[in-house]
Formats: C-alpha cells, structure tokens, sequence
C-alpha cells in the first residue's frame, strides 16, 4: 500500500458466511464428522438449493453439557478460516438427547412415547397461549436419508390452558386444526403434515420454519423496520396467504408477526390458527374476544359484534405499519389504543423516515376506525402501492433470522484487517 495514500475509512468486517470457496475444517479422530451443503445465509432463493458453504458436525457419545471433554458442537468454516455454530445441528439423528418438558404433566408423560408415533422429540422451540412446539425428527422417512436427516418438523402439542371468555373449549380448538389445517394447501400458509392421538391427547404435525418469526426478523434491526422494498415483498406473501384464508371461508383472527413464519428461502407462512373459524358473508357477528394486543380491531377490544374477516384486515395493517416503521400503530395500552384508534394514522417525519404516499393511503385504509369504511382485500389488492413492482431489493436485506454464532476468528481475516488497521 503507498505511504501517501490516504487512511482507508475504517470500516467493520462484515462476518462472510456463504462464499464459493469454503473449506472443510480438520477433522478431529476423537470424533465422528458429517459434511453436509448448507442454503446460503444471505439473499433471496430461487428454487434451486445452492450449497455454498458446508458444516461439519461433531457427536459425543454422551451428550452431558458438564462434561467438557464430550461437547456436542456443530460448527461451519468459510475462506476466511472463522468457524461458526448454528443454533439447530444436523443431522438430527445425533443430536444429543435432552429432557423435555411442556408444562403441563399429561402432555409431559406423552413425551417419551412419542417414538412410538413415529417422531423423536429433540427439543422446546416455542410455548405460546396455543401450546407447545417441539423440534422433532420424522421418524416415518427412515427410508429417505435426506428428508429424515436435515429436514425437522415441528409437533404442535395443545398444552395450554382453556381460554377465557370463550365458549369454545382446548378440544374444539385443536379439533379446527385438525380438520382443516390439513385442507389448506397455499405457498404462505403452514403446511399441515399429520395429526397424532395418544391417549385422549391430541397433536398436529407441521412444516418447521427454521428462520423463526417475522417478529424475530424485525428485532435484528435496531431501528425494528425493514426497507420499503422488502416490506413489499413480505407484506404481499402474507396477503397472499390470508387472501386465501378467506376464500376458503376461515378468519384466522389472530394475525401478528409473532404467528408469522420464516422459512429457510425467506418465504413468509401464516400459523397459529388455534383462534381460526369457519365464516362466512351472512354469518351472524362474533362477539368472544380474540387476537394479540397491538394487533386487535377497535370493535373487539370495545366488545362489540364484528365481523372476523374484517378484523383480519385491520391486524393486516397493523402489521404493515409496523414492518416500515418499526412500531405499533396505535401502542399496546387499551386506553391510549382506543383514545388513538379514532384519529388519523400518524406516521414519522419524513426526515426522520420517508415512505411513500401510496404506501400511507394503503396503511390509512387498513386502520380505519370504522370497520365498515374499512379497506377490503380486493381493494386492497388492486391499491397503487401493491401494483407496483419493487424490483430492486438489495440481497442484505434477506438474511437467516438465526445468524450462526462466531467462535473463533482465521488467521487470514485476523490477517487483513491488521493490513488495512481495521
């Protein structure tokens, strides 16, 4: 580098984790390694798997976390020589056997013989108000090594308590999953996979989404909002799925991006229909009290009679304005919600943030107050913004939720940034 050129701006390295000249690391003769192609970590997916980079997998015998000298570890190595860990290991059959628990005992003693249904339960991924989701290996495709090996499901066990304020009891809510969740068959809403009955008890098997929620993905950002471009992408996938939600006469009623998954290709997918209902036009109102705060229509938070596909709309637009500005429309305290509800949607400054006018008049439509003023789904389709093409999306704006986890730096990135004072 000449003397008299000036300082290079310093500039943080950004980890390189999908790369086409990746390495695998040493292997070790204490333990057993498996390589196998990984989907790159950034960008979007065409429907060609590309394998960029490989992980290595080192199984213990005993899988004891206290037993320093048998550590499970899964790591991935680039050009650079960092290694990294990833949060869910594969291959799934040595993944090292942990206790789970669900919190509720009859489901607790279920656990165990879940094998015999045909699914080995790894671990506890989520436990929400609907139950409890636990990463499992489909035993069922022994026969096919790839499915049964590096494609977990997702066991949806019914362990949370009755809900309050609704006439419908546990049984009938997982009864609806039951028998429609398996009818449903769209690219954006969960796909379901099998049920499963021990002992009175009952489970559904569903596709996993190993990248989390759409929650998850707005809270990697500091500012929590996505750009415009993306917002686009993402919002028309979970229009997309709702659309025929509705078409198929069923109000899901519990939309938020907590219940909104994240696949490995960066497609969006609808769960949680454990507040789903079959309506129709004609239908008389509803009137239980539903959905998750910040999300709820005015009419069900002021207990009145709605119509539940119209309250799909209005969390439609709750989660809209939340992806482009990074917070709730209206806040998450009833009062002030309601006190708010009444008035004109209020968005950032532009100079703090610019978003377009036909994306605010799309948002404006969704919130309004009124639910009979309110936009419907085939206005809302054919509404300036959603026409436009939002073509030019930039590849770091899609990105796995679950980062892997640096564990130790290579010498060659430890030698260029001693190169360029980094």
């Amino acid at each position: 580098m000449n003397s008299e050129e000036p300082e290079r701006k310093k500039r943080k390295m950004e980890p390189h984790i999908g790369g086409d000249s990746c390495q695998i690391q040493e292997q070790s003769p204490s333990k057993s390694f498996h390589n196998l192609p990984s989907s790159s970590a950034s960008g979007d997916f065409n429907d060609v798997v590309t394998g960029h980079h490989f992980v290595s997998v080192a199984t213990s015998s005993s899988g004891k976390p206290e037993d320093k000298d048998n550590l499970v570890f899964f790591r991935q190595k680039c050009d650079l020589g960092d290694e990294w860990e990833y949060k869910y290991p594969i291959p799934l059959s040595k993944y090292p056997n942990r206790q789970i628990k669900t919190g509720n005992i009859h489901y607790d003693a279920m656990i165990p013989d879940l094998e015999l249904l045909g699914y080995r339960p790894l671990q506890v991924i989520a436990k929400g108000r609907s139950g409890t989701i636990i990463l499992a290996q489909d035993l069922h495709k022994k026969q096919n090594f790839e499915e049964s090996e590096f494609c977990p499901v997702a066991l949806k066990l019914n362990t949370a308590k009755s809900r309050s304020r609704s006439r419908y009891s546990w049984k009938t809510d997982m009864t609806f999953e039951l028998n429609h969740l398996k009818q449903l068959h769209h690219p954006h809403v969960l796909t379901w996979l099998n049920s499963i009955c021990y002992e009175g008890r009952y489970g559904v098997v569903l596709e996993f989404c190993e990248n989390g929620t759409l929650e998850q993905l707005l809270k990697v950002h500091d500012a929590r909002f996505l750009t415009e471009s993306v917002t686009h992408k993402y919002f028309n996938q979970i229009f997309s799925g709702i659309e025929y939600l509705h078409l198929q006469g069923i109000a899901h009623r519990d939309l938020c991006t907590e219940n909104i998954l994240v696949t490995s290709r960066n497609s969006l997918k609808i769960s949680d229909f454990g507040h789903a209902i079959v309506y129709f036009s004609g239908d008389p109102l509803r009137t239980d009290n539903c959905g998750t705060t910040g999300f709820q229509a005015p009419e069900i938070l002021m207990d009145h009679p709605y119509d539940p596909k119209v309250s799909d709309v209005w969390s439609l637009g709750c989660i809209l304005y939340l992806m482009c500005t990074g917070r709730y429309p209206l806040g998450l305290i009833k009062s002030e919600f309601l006190n708010r509800a009444s008035k004109e949607i209020e968005f950032p400054e532009t100079r703090v943030l610019s978003l377009t006018f036909e994306l605010k008049q799309l948002v404006k439509g969704l919130l309004t107050f009124c639910s009979h003023s309110r936009f419907s789904l085939n206005r809302t389709k054919y509404s300036e913004w959603m026409l436009e093409k939002h073509t030019k999306v930039q590849i770091g704006n899609f990105y796995m939720i679950r980062q892997p986890k640096k564990i130790r730096e290579g010498q060659r990135e430890q030698e260029i940034k001693t190169q360029y004072g980094i």
